[in-house]
């Protein structure tokens, strides 16, 4: 018997690479500007978020605060 049974959907890409660095440093450079003196608090939700926040803090020079937290 032939079909695709257990067979996935080739995956479509939303948002390329570039795309996607861009937008974190983009979004780093907001924060810069608004919070640089303020000490910030970033919270994460885990698992999903936990690379994009390390990309995002990586560009950020100046002191800050960084939490996770899990939902269920």
């Amino acid at each position: 018997m032939e079909g695709n049974m257990g067979s996935q959907p080739k995956p479509h890409i939303l948002f390329t690479r570039d795309e996607i660095e861009a937008t974190v440093k983009r979004l780093a450079a907001e924060i810069r500007r608004d919070y640089q003196d303020k000490h910030p608090l970033l919270i994460g939700v885990l698992k999903g978020s936990f690379v994009f926040m390390a990309d995002l803090i990586r560009l950020l020079d100046f002191p800050l605060e960084v939490e996770f937290i899990k939902l269920s």
